[in-house]
Order: C-alpha cells, then structure tokens, then sequence
C-alpha cells in the first residue's frame, strides 16, 4: 500500500498545475530502476547534493524521513509534499511519544535502510537497530525501553528478537508495527513455497521486501530465483522443474509481474501440454489481433439496425468491423509505451508483426472508406470525419508558449476523453451509418440506439482503464479513474448501468424503438456482472478481462438475430 500510495501521491503533484518548480524525491521513491526511468522521462528526479530546491515540490517517500532532514528540506524553500507509507507514521509517532518520556528506542530492522533511518531520528539520538539476533547482546544497559519492528519486516525475527529482548531488560513496552499487508505476503509466500517446485521472486535488489521474499523462499527449502524483469529469466534453472510460483515484493509493477507470469506460463505449458497451449495460443491471436474486438463491432452494428427498426446489411456490418478494427490497431502503435505496460504480451505481438499490422490497419481504413462511398456520400463523409478526428484527437493544437494559460495542448490531454471519444466512435460507425444507409429522417430511436451503444462501450473502456491504472499514472495519462478516482468511477459505471436499463425498458414501452429494446436488457446485465467481477477480483487481468467485456458486443448481436428470426 504505502510504496503504491507514494507514487499516487507523486503523480499527483506533478500533474498539478499551480506546480511552479520540479518536482523531486528525496531519494529513490521505489526499488526498481525501470520505474525510476520512467519518472526520469516524466522530469521528476532524485534530490542530489547539488540540486537548488528553492520553487520546488519534494515528495518524501514512503519510508520517511527524520525531522531533521524534513527541517532541512523546509528552509531550502522546498514545498513538502509527504508521501510516508501511514503504517510508518504510526511507528514515528510511537517512537517519538517514548522518547519524549526518557525511553530508549530498539528498531528490529535493517541497518541502513531508509525507514529505520527515518525512525531513529525520532529517537532523540537514544536508538539502537537489533538487525541479528546475536546482536542483542551487545547492546547497552538501558532502564526503560521502546521495541519497534521495521514495517517489512519478517515476523518470525521479530518475534524472537522480541522474546531475548524482553529476557534482558525488564522495563520493555513493544508495539507490533509490521505492516499486515507485509506479514500476509510472507505466509503466502511460506504457503505457496511449500506447494511448488521452484519459486521466482520479481523485485529491485535493492529493495529490502523483495530480498526479505527471497531468503523466506530460500529457508523453505525451494529453489529460489530473484529477478529485476522477465529479461533475466533462466529458462535453463527452471527446465528441471514442473511447477513453479511467482511473488513480488510490494514495490513491483503489475506490468513487470505480468511479463514474467506470462513467459514462465508460455514455457511450462509448452512443456507438458502444447494442445491447450496452441489452443490458447489461437484464442490469443483472435482476442490481441483486435479481430475479436472487430467481430464485436459487426454483431453490435446488427443490432443497432435492429434497434433502429433498419433492415440490417451485411456492408454496415462490415464497414464497423473494419473501422473499429482499424482505430484498435492504429490506437496500438500510437500508444505502444502504454500497450507496453499494461499488456506485455500484446506489445509483444505487435512488435513482431508490427508491418503487417500496420498494414491491416491502414487497408482496414481504406477499405471502410471505399464501402462508404458505393453505399453514400453521407457515409463516406461520416467515416472520413469520424477519421480525420482521429488523427487530430493526438495533435497538440495550442502551441507550446500558450501551455501557461492552455494546460491542455491537444484533446487527447483532456481528462477523460479518450473514454468518450472512444464510445463516440463505436456509436458513429454501429448506430450512425445504419441510420444514414436508410431514407429515414430523425426519429427517437436514434437517440436511445446511440445511448445503449454508447453506455455499453463506455463502460467497457472505463473498465479497463481501472485494470491498467497503474501504467497510465506513470505515463502521465489522465484517464476517468485517474481523475476523479476509482471509487467515484465505479459509482459512475452503476449510474450508468441503472440510466441506460431504465432508458431501454421505458423508450420500448413508450414504442420509441423496436421491441428488441426489452430484450437487449440482458447485455446491461451482462455489462453488471463483469464489472462485478472485475471489482471482486475473480476477473481482473490479462486478456481474459476484455474477451469477457467484448463479448458483451456479440451478445448484442446474437439477441438481434434471435429477435429478427422471430425465435423470441
């Protein structure tokens, strides 16, 4: 929580406006050097002894600092902005109320490191680290003392450090202070070890958990490899091994832990079952290709028409597949850093048929637009606007000696717009061109067709947008639930879900749409029930999570069919 709650905190600061400085960490705010690149290409920086700090926001990191150094910080002209991990300050202000009352303070922790440093300076210079055991002995006669553990770490040593300690000094209060998010990841970790052949540890070597995760691994008796990235993994230490785990310290990336579950799990299945694998493999390629996605898109356009109470034709079909097809491809190569964190195999795959995807993509578009213009003038104008927004969604519009008064240089920048232009998209090429294919002029059906599509796509961007969160703060990426917040974004999705089921059940009662209106409710169920999932965790990574919401399309599509077959 804490090194998480940190980079939230850092993001924040530096994504706000009235920022008129750098933003800088006093120190390294996580132990894993790709992350830290990542914040270097943002601009934000690690303090060094030459840095002029005056104008500038310094985030302390989750471990904390002494009073002192914050002290320091302050009278440079800094504005404080304080990143430490709750569970921390807990442990400072322990420490503090102690000494202030003449107790001596023994840390249970690793000498050196960040946290403890922080810790001692609220000892009032009468702290003493117990990093082994044996060093208890060692320590000097004191009348009152404070016992403390560093909040990673490993329980056990605690506690038996906590037993000899008490054993010598009579006069001892403790404090449980391990994180219990830290304890539970080390049974986990104790649990899993003993049901596994191997175990792989993702994490910085500089980082005190994840090291911490390795020697808990090791002294179960488990071969143990730690890793930074799926870069160093050893295919060789493993082909020996038939069951293998995989753990993270708390200061991992989801996108790092990812590449490694997915290598390790392509090579193992390879290994004992290649016909699930090349099944999967198959799945795969439909659902990354975006072909899935393009599939979804015809079968929604479907029953749009159906909706509509159009006639629906199999060229308005394949118009929105294509065109949807070809905005997910493109929209892949334009975003590859995003793609790249928050789905690694996908990137993957791109970047290995990345010419032919390229391609696909551009034909895809042109092919939609030539369907367009034999179908009509209105069409092909439609698509060929829908597209020249598209390619201006990305171009910074406002020149850079205007971002003083302009924050947002081009639409893309806009919190929350990629969601909306997204859904925009699917309603103009599954709703608007079965519409304008017809001699129909406006008629209210229109307005709920474009309602449902629209609710149905949104939801399902935003969805993902919450799994991949992580990457697009680092990015810099205002998304809805970077803006207003993850649980002001699901309460929005319900507002939705619920607006758009009552606006179905009440336009067909009405007769304001066909009566395929009532039987579309389903797929707003359908949309319920994997944001359910997705919140529950049953559902929640990988490709599984967006096969599952695409599929919401076809669903569409099968009851249209159903409907117009008069099966209902």
């Amino acid at each position: 929580m804490g090194v998480r709650r940190a980079m939230d905190i850092l993001l924040d600061a530096a994504n706000e406006k009235n920022v008129d400085g750098k933003v800088y960490t006093d120190g390294p705010l996580i132990h894993n050097p790709q992350v830290l690149e990542y914040l270097e290409k943002r601009g934000i920086s690690v303090v060094n002894g030459q840095t002029d700090l005056s104008k500038s926001t310094i985030v302390i990191r989750a471990h904390g600092i002494t009073p002192t150094r914050r002290k320091e910080i302050e009278d440079m002209g800094a504005k404080v902005c304080d990143a430490t991990c709750p569970h921390v300050m807990r442990v400072q202000s322990i420490i503090k109320k102690y000494a202030a009352q003449g107790y001596s303070t023994i840390i249970v922790g690793d000498k050196g490191h960040a946290e403890v440093v922080g810790l001692l300076g609220y000892a009032e210079g009468k702290g003493h680290v117990v990093q082994e055991l044996d060093e208890i002995e060692q320590l000097p006669s004191m009348d009152r003392i404070c016992v403390v553990a560093q909040t990673t770490q490993e329980k056990r040593m605690f506690n038996e450090a906590l037993e000899r300690i008490k054993k010598r000094y009579a006069n001892c209060v403790s404090f449980e202070t391990i994180c219990s998010s830290t304890y539970k990841r080390q049974d986990e970790v104790i649990s899993l070890s003993k049901s596994v052949d191997a175990m792989i540890v993702v994490g910085g070597r500089g980082s005190a958990n994840t090291t911490r995760l390795v020697k808990i691994c090791e002294s179960q008796g488990t071969p143990t490899l730690h890793i930074e990235t799926d870069a160093e993994l050893n295919f060789d230490k493993l082909k020996d091994f038939d069951t293998v785990g995989v753990t993270a310290g708390a200061s991992t990336p989801n996108w790092m832990i990812k590449r490694v579950v997915e290598k390790v799990h392509s090579y193992k299945v390879g290994t004992y079952g290649k016909l699930l694998y090349y099944l999967k493999s198959i799945a795969s390629f439909f659902i990354g290709s975006c072909t899935y996605v393009g599939f979804g898109a015809a079968s929604l356009s479907f029953a749009s028409a159906s909706l509509l109470g159009v006639k629906p034709r199999l060229s308005f079909c394949i118009i929105a597949a294509l065109f949807i097809f070809s905005m997910q491809v493109l929209n892949h190569f334009a975003n590859k850093e995003a793609v790249a964190l928050n789905e690694p195999a996908r990137a993957r795959f791109y970047e290995r048929k990345q010419s032919l995807f390229v391609g696909l993509g551009i034909a895809g578009a042109v092919i939609s637009f030539i369907l367009g213009f034999i179908l009509s003038k209105s069409i092909f104008f439609c698509i060929f606007l829908a597209s020249l927004f598209g390619i201006f969604y990305r171009l910074e519009i406002i020149p850079k000696s205007l971002s003083s008064i302009m924050r947002y240089r081009s639409l893309e920048q806009i919190p929350g717009s990629k969601e909306i232009f997204y859904s925009i998209a699917w309603a103009v090429s599954t709703v608007l061109i079965p519409f304008l294919g017809t001699t129909k002029k406006f008629i209210p059906s229109l307005a709920i067709a474009i309602a449902f599509v629209f609710s149905l796509s949104f939801i399902r961007a935003v969805v993902l947008d919450i799994r991949d969160i992580q990457g697009d703060r680092i990015l810099g990426k205002e998304t809805i639930p970077i803006a207003i917040g993850k649980e002001k974004t699901k309460k929005l999705l319900f507002f939705i879900t619920v607006s758009i089921a009552i606006l179905l059940s009440v336009s067909t009662l009405l007769g304001w749409t066909t009566t395929l209106g009532y039987y579309l409710l389903p797929c707003i169920a359908y949309a319920g029930a994997y944001q359910y999932m997705f919140q529950k965790r049953i559902v929640s990574e990988g490709l599984l999570l967006e096969t599952i919401a695409d599929f919401n399309f076809i669903l569409a599509g099968i009851i249209a069919f159903f409907w117009q077959t008069n099966i209902f």
